[in-house]
């Protein structure tokens, strides 16, 4: 990373959100996932991609702290409301913007761990040249399915059924990369804007670990290292 690169992503915090246990899969983000955890696994690539990076870590996990410690965050001790089930996310992206001291956010889910270091920094290059049309920049997955809602076809006419790669591509967010300015998450309590710019991402860096399936596939991933692409 050059000096104008490095000088620049001093006006970003990187934020990881964790919290203690997990509903689905317990311990999910300090549990053994390959050789590492989900959590070890983001903190690595953010002192990867910038050594002098500001990483915020907020989490009720005394285990996560400590982890914390050792890759040289800021530590935010979640108070427990914030972690709670109940609690809306917007009302926690408001309390963890209150945290940042920069201008702007990544933030960054551990759940993602297969995303590419090239990745990040070209969603990070995206956003530093972005023109007033945009506000914030979001990963995503292509989705070329057959989709309906309420019992009507949302992307292709049914008298006229298309091949599949003929599909409109509908875009879902994966949330593994969100980058906004603080004051854009601190008032209205989002990380994604109005007018994002989408960076895709394909398989293996769209698998959200959400689910013990995907924790147990995922698992098989990492320690193997298979080589996906030649799938």
């Amino acid at each position: 990373m050059n000096k104008k690169q490095n000088s620049y992503l001093k006006n970003f915090t990187f934020v990881v959100a964790v919290r203690k246990g997990s509903q689905r899969i317990k311990n999910k983000n300090i549990r053994k996932f390959g050789n590492s955890s989900l959590l070890e696994i983001k903190l690595k690539q953010i002192r990867r991609i910038y050594k002098k990076a500001n990483i915020l870590l907020s989490t009720d996990c005394g285990k996560s702290l400590k982890l914390g410690k050792k890759y040289n965050t800021i530590l935010d001790n979640r108070e427990k409301k914030y972690c709670s089930n109940n609690i809306p996310m917007p009302k926690v992206y408001q309390y963890l913007a209150k945290k940042v001291k920069t201008k702007f956010v990544c933030y960054l889910h551990v759940t993602s761990p297969f995303l590419k270091d090239s990745t990040l920094l070209d969603a990070l290059k995206k956003f530093a040249n972005k023109n007033r049309r945009y506000d914030s920049v979001a990963t995503v997955t292509t989705l070329k399915e057959y989709l309906w809602r309420k019992k009507k076809a949302i992307n292709y006419n049914p008298n006229k059924h298309p091949r599949s790669q003929d599909l409109e591509g509908l875009m879902a967010l994966n949330f593994a990369i969100n980058i906004v300015s603080t004051k854009f998450m601190k008032n209205k309590g989002r990380i994604v804007g109005k007018h994002f710019i989408p960076v895709n991402l394909n398989f293996p860096e769209n698998i959200d670990i959400d689910d013990k399936w995907q924790f147990i596939i995922g698992d098989l991933i990492e320690k193997k290292k298979l080589d996906l692409r030649k799938l």
